[in-house]
């Protein structure tokens, strides 16, 4: 597919903003934590941040654990996103903005318990059928949910019924500790696709420009009517599960290895190279993103935390 300059540009910014919203979000834990646990996706942004920017607004998608943030590169404000991830409270009837769902554009949740939340999504995509619109619904899950046996029956009841739904998998490697290779034995996880009955694609997970055409493809075919399809963005976890996993699992020196092909840097020189990127406009893209986001975080600064009370309140209703 053919992706203009401003496409192109625009691809950059929103993976560029992923990424510092990253590393913004773990800074601030760091300082005063807001929440049990943080699960960093450094390096892991180009798929999520692909996805997102495939669909419309009135389009459902369930995001990975590490990637709820993305939720901007859909049209969602940085404000809210990063009061969400950092759960404060932002308004007077909601404890707090659950960074997961925001019916305006199309998040409905996810469950505690990883993959439970899919048929949730293949729900949604079933109503859009019924109802004829040509809304689609887009869910991203890792490579440990794709083993579990949710997953394998919403895929399965998608592809009998032909429902507008996009299955993607990121496949980091590993599942918390355990090494993909030890539980797949298929060489190509998209070959899964075929016992389905639906389009299966293996893409470099770190590719933005790879990430964005497959889910445009497969949200096109589906918003034709043409069913479901399964994505495998094959791509690495740079830091541990979680802020303070020992990593003890990694082989030694396959952190730097896969560092060397993270997608930031990656696109940012393919676009110096074919000319659609200056170091000057990079610069800019840079400070800008600081300004908003450093406005976005002193917003989230500013807000209360929900009380134990309102928590509980939101919970019952």
């Amino acid at each position: 597919m053919e992706i203009t300059r401003e496409k192109h540009l625009e691809l950059y910014r929103n993976l560029l903003t992923a990424r510092r919203m990253d590393e913004k979000l773990t800074a601030e834990f760091l300082r005063e934590p807001f929440g049990p646990y943080i699960h960093r996706g450094w390096g892991q942004e180009a798929m999520p941040v692909a996805a997102f920017m495939a669909l419309r607004k009135d389009d459902y998608v369930k995001c990975h654990m590490r990637f709820g943030f993305c939720q901007f590169a859909k049209g969602v404000s940085l404000n809210v996103t990063v009061a969400g991830e950092m759960m404060k409270r932002i308004s007077p009837t909601l404890a707090f903005e659950v960074r997961d769902f925001n019916l305006e554009y199309g998040l409905l949740g996810k469950n505690g318990v990883l993959a439970e939340d899919l048929p949730l999504y293949a729900g949604a995509a079933l109503s859009a059928q019924i109802r004829k619109t040509d809304q689609v619904a887009l869910v991203i899950f890792g490579d440990g949910s794709s083993n579990r046996g949710v997953v394998h029956e919403t895929m399965d009841i998608a592809a009998v019924w032909k429902l507008p739904i996009i299955f993607v998998c990121l496949n980091n490697q590993y599942a918390m500790s355990t090494p993909q290779r030890q539980t797949f034995a298929v060489k190509k996880l998209s070959d899964r696709a075929l016992g389905y009955g639906m389009p299966g694609y293996e893409v470099d997970g770190n590719d933005m420009v790879a990430c964005y055409e497959a889910a445009t493809k497969a949200v096109q075919a589906a918003r034709q009517g043409k069913g479901p399809s399964f994505i495998v963005a094959n791509t690495y976890r740079i830091y541990g599960h979680l802020e303070g996993d020992p990593q003890t699992y990694r082989p030694k020196g396959e952190v730097e290895e896969w560092r060397k092909l993270e997608p930031v840097a990656r696109y940012k020189k393919t676009l110096m190279e074919n000319g659609i990127l200056t170091e000057q406009a990079s610069k800019k893209f840079e400070d800008n993103i600081e300004a908003e986001l450093n406005k976005a975080f002193d917003y989230s600064r500013s807000l209360p935390f929900p009380s134990v009370e309102e928590l509980v309140a939101q919970t019952l209703d």
